[in-house]
């Protein structure tokens, strides 16, 4: 059996297939790319392969050890992640700590065991970057002096999120993302408008499984509503955002305190809407746009302003995307941004 055919992954898949069937598999993998693309998939499948004990470049579907795994109770395999409620993985999940005998058995602990059904013990490790500065040395270590029948298989959206001792240990596998026109031809089925679904396409680059997830949010219609009140002329609009966007992005009786990763989700439809009225201001009205729907106010928008202040208000989204990511204040961050997207827009010449 070959490993699952993920859509656009096609590479990838024929590159870890080529690997199990040479018997060339690496103790540590790194599957990158952003979310939605069908990481989780295949790390499940290249795990269900390496635990497998009659497959050859997949899993049979037959062996004790596929029917284990199928059941949800091998006991060669774990999945780790951030625990509910935390934001880091810590060190806790990689070395069981030496105050605690009696703690769960860690990562260290489970990957030193023989195998029970199958030739080795797998371990996949979920968001792989969100690992805290201890884990992540403590987790190298293992790397470093892997045990032989241990195999880790590590999820990230970047490199550039991990440590380079952590990279340079691993088989690194590259995902990518969907072309725009696919995402948008799988979105189509799902009930998605064209115009909406383009947007998802572009806003969140060319993932399937993240646009199903902003489509089911409804954020096509909140981008629209945020787009409406700046994109009409004069700065009442802008300076009405910082309420909306706050009251959009709350939770019922928790409208007072804003999600924050979907205040910063919202804010990164601005970036493109910002995006756009810049590349009309400079290549014309011929070009194509991720808010295709919105073609005839966002050219009245470009013609109001230069590119440059275009390009600057999408930075200042940018920065205030970071603020909040680092905890700032919601509202006062949003009234910053919003006062300064509101100032006079600058007539081409």
């Amino acid at each position: 059996m070959a490993l699952m055919r993920i859509p656009g992954q096609e590479r990838a898949v024929a590159r870890l297939e080529a690997a199990l069937r040479c018997g060339r598999t690496s103790h540590a993998y790194l599957l990158v790319g952003p979310a939605g693309v069908g990481r989780l998939d295949l790390a499940r499948e290249l795990a269900a392969a390496l635990l497998c004990r009659e497959g050859e470049a997949g899993k049979c579907g037959r062996c004790e050890s596929c029917r284990a795994l199928a059941a949800g109770m091998h006991p060669d395999y774990e999945e780790v992640g951030v625990p509910e409620g935390a934001q880091k993985i810590g060190i806790d999940q990689i070395r069981r700590p030496p105050v605690k005998p009696s703690a769960p058995p860690a990562i260290q602990d489970k990957a030193a065991l023989k195998p029970v059904i199958s030739p080795r013990r797998v371990f996949v490790v979920c968001g792989a970057e969100k690992m805290s500065i201890e884990a992540a040395n403590c987790f190298l270590k293992t790397l470093e002096e892997p045990p032989g029948g241990a195999c880790f298989i590590l999820i990230t959206t970047s490199l550039w999120d991990l440590p380079e001792t952590i990279v340079s240990r691993c088989q690194v596998v590259k995902l990518a993302g969907l072309p725009a026109v696919l995402v948008q031809e799988l979105l189509s089925t799902d009930g998605v408008s064209q115009d909406d679904a383009w947007w998802l396409a572009h806003r969140t680059w060319g993932s399937p499984g993240l646009a199903r997830a902003f489509a089911q949010m409804g954020l096509p219609a909140l981008n629209h509503e945020l787009a409406g009140a700046v994109l009409e002329p004069g700065p009442d609009g802008v300076m009405r955002l910082t309420d909306r966007l706050c009251e959009q992005a709350g939770r019922g009786e928790e409208a007072r305190r804003p999600s924050r990763p979907l205040v910063q989700e919202l804010l990164e439809g601005l970036v493109l809407l910002y995006r756009d009225a810049a590349v009309i201001s400079v290549a014309g009205d011929e070009v194509e746009l991720c808010n295709t729907g919105l073609r005839e106010p966002i050219e009245a928008f470009a013609a109001r302003c230069s590119a440059d202040l275009l390009i600057d208000c999408a930075d200042r989204v940018l920065d205030t995307i970071d603020r909040i990511g680092g905890n700032a204040n919601i509202t006062l961050a949003l009234d910053n941004l919003f006062a300064a997207l509101a100032r006079p827009t600058a007539p081409q010449a």
